[in-house]
C-alpha cells in the first residue's frame, strides 16, 4: 500500500510504495510512451490517453488525458535529471492549475523484493492553492504497482470516482 505525507514546510508531498519489480522495469514504465497510458489512470477519476517524452536532461515531456467527467487535461514539463534506473526529476505544469510550475522527483531504490519507489512533488509552498490538486499520488503509485506486479491496466480496472 502506498503512503503519503506533506513535508513540515508544506512545500512537498512525498509518497512511496514497494513494487515487486526491478528498478529498470519500474523506470521504463515511467517513461515509455506505450506503457504510461496503460497504467496511469482509472475510469471515473482521470486517465492518461497519450504520453510522449524526449528522455534527456532538458528534453520535453507531455501527457494528455481525460478527467472523471470526460474533460480533457494536459500535463507538460521538462526532464531536469535522468539517472536511469535510479532517479528521474521533471518540471510539472498541469492544465488544471494554470501556469503553476512545480517539480516531481522519482527515486527508485532496489531492494531484495524489488524496488522502493519514492515520489516527491515539490514547489507547493509558493502555491498553496494547488496542493489539494495533488492528493492523488498514492493512488497513482498503486496503479503503477498493479500494472507491474499483476499486469493490471486502465482498461481492466473497475471504474471509480473521487467521492
Amino acid at each position: 500500500m502506498a503512503t503519503s505525507r506533506v513535508t513540515a514546510d508544506a512545500d512537498a508531498i512525498e509518497s512511496e510504495v514497494r513494487i515487486a519489480a526491478p528498478a529498470e522495469r519500474v523506470f521504463e514504465s515511467l517513461v515509455d510512451s506505450a506503457q504510461v497510458p496503460q497504467w496511469w489512470g482509472q475510469e471515473g477519476i482521470y486517465r492518461c490517453t497519450e504520453f510522449h517524452g524526449d528522455l534527456r536532461a532538458g528534453g520535453k515531456w507531455r501527457t494528455v488525458g481525460v478527467d472523471g467527467e470526460g474533460k480533457p487535461f494536459e500535463v507538460t514539463g521538462k526532464y531536469v535529471t535522468v539517472d536511469r534506473p535510479c532517479m528521474l526529476e521533471t518540471t510539472w505544469v498541469a492544465s488544471w492549475t494554470g501556469n503553476v510550475a512545480t517539480k516531481v522527483r522519482w527515486e527508485l531504490e532496489p531492494t531484495k523484493q524489488g524496488t522502493l519507489v519514492r515520489v516527491r512533488h515539490s514547489g507547493l509552498a509558493a502555491h498553496p492553492e494547488v496542493k489539494e490538486s495533488y492528493r492523488g499520488w498514492p493512488r497513482m503509485l498503486e496503479w503503477l504497482q498493479a500494472f507491474l506486479e499483476r499486469g493490471e491496466t486502465v482498461k481492466g480496472r473497475k471504474a471509480a470516482s473521487w467521492k
